[in-house]
């Protein structure tokens, strides 16, 4: 069975992924921005056990999904303890297996070899006060930790994680949905635009989503033991279903169904539009998001979802916070639906969802 922990990551993501017996196998998806690691993440990963009695916690992998602050900034931090502990000569306090993350200079360069290195003194300067400067930032502290900590990169991928890569880690099958080609050509332009035009915030939008995607977000299919999730990050709903597609997912036929689908973007309506859920349909959707930062989940975003399926069907929406006007849009769309709403309690720690029958 799957066992799912969304932490309080406010405005951003932050959860872990539990499969496996009889040692439980455990997966951080994501940090969380700012304030997300010291107030929630470090405590909860503390509580987690080790391979043997008297080991740090254990993470099998930690994924990265993409490089912006509400999903980086807690695992900077995470890497940060590491290193500090590493250099003062003390137990590292996790053990890390291995890191999942694309470094954006490494897709580019895979279209466009030395494209990354020309535009990077243009970053540099621009760490400190632009977004694309920061996030930039953000991925090559991490980067530079793994290397540090000597932490099996990508395994066992063997390099990016890209539409079409597949793995098995303990029982789990890992199929990486996006990012595509296509995604990865207007990720290439930017960077190209940012080089010609001297000016490092053209990046900004294969970071941030504005009017455009966030173009290099890993989406994970995850299947164990006949339960299924998928892991959208920050993608367009378009590209996850022409990656659907092109992996032979989605058809014609009918829509997908997964166990567990984790909403695009914290519910953005500028990630998905109605056709989304009327082709993927789940028993579970989460949604990461505080509503005080960004107006997240949209009213249409959850308008669309319910609107997709049909009244009597059973699902459950899960809110890892409490959003007044989420929740008001949810009790009226209740209305004559069978539906279940699910939010996080401000005295839990976590929003759980398990998934599948104990062995």
């Amino acid at each position: 069975m799957f066992t799912f922990e969304f932490l309080d990551a406010h405005h951003g993501d932050c959860f872990l992924v539990h499969w496996g017996a009889p040692r439980d196998r455990v997966m951080l998806v994501d940090g969380g921005p700012g304030g997300v690691y010291r107030a929630t993440l470090r405590g909860r990963l503390l509580q987690l056990g080790g391979r043997d009695g008297d080991d740090p916690p254990h993470l099998d992998v930690v994924c990265l999904s993409h490089v912006d602050d509400d999903h980086a900034d807690g695992l900077v931090r995470l890497f940060r303890d590491m290193r500090q502990a590493q250099q003062d000569g003390d137990a590292l306090p996790y053990a890390v297996d291995t890191l999942w993350f694309n470094s954006v200079e490494e897709l580019v360069d895979r279209r466009a070899p030395g494209l990354s290195a020309s535009v990077r003194p243009l970053l540099e300067r621009a760490a400190t006060d632009t977004a694309a400067g920061a996030s930039y930032r953000q991925g090559r502290d991490i980067r530079d930790a793994a290397t540090a900590l000597r932490l099996d990169g990508n395994a066992p991928f063997g390099g990016p994680l890209t539409e079409g890569a597949e793995a098995v880690l303990d029982d789990l099958d890992v199929t990486v949905v996006a990012p595509d080609d296509e995604a990865l050509e207007e990720l290439e332009e930017r960077w190209r635009k940012a080089k010609q035009r001297n000016e490092p915030d053209v990046i900004t939008a294969g970071y941030v989503d504005g009017s455009v995607p966030n173009l290099s977000s890993i989406v994970l299919l995850l299947r164990h033991a006949d339960c299924t999730a998928l892991l959208t990050g920050d993608a367009r709903g378009d590209r996850v279903l022409s990656g659907l597609r092109a992996l032979g997912m989605l058809d014609d036929s009918g829509p997908l169904h997964v166990d567990l689908l984790k909403l695009p973007h914290h519910g953005s309506d500028r990630n998905v539009e109605a056709d989304f859920f009327e082709q993927v349909r789940a028993d579970h959707y989460v949604i990461s998001a505080d509503g005080v930062r960004h107006h997240h989940p949209s009213e249409d975003t959850l308008r669309w979802l319910v609107e997709s399926r049909a009244p009597d069907d059973a699902y459950v929406v899960h809110l890892t916070n409490h959003i007044p006007f989420a929740e008001e849009e949810l009790t009226r769309l209740r209305e004559g639906r069978a539906f279940d709403v699910d939010v996080r309690a401000p005295a839990e720690q976590a929003l759980l969802i398990t998934i599948g029958d104990p062995p």
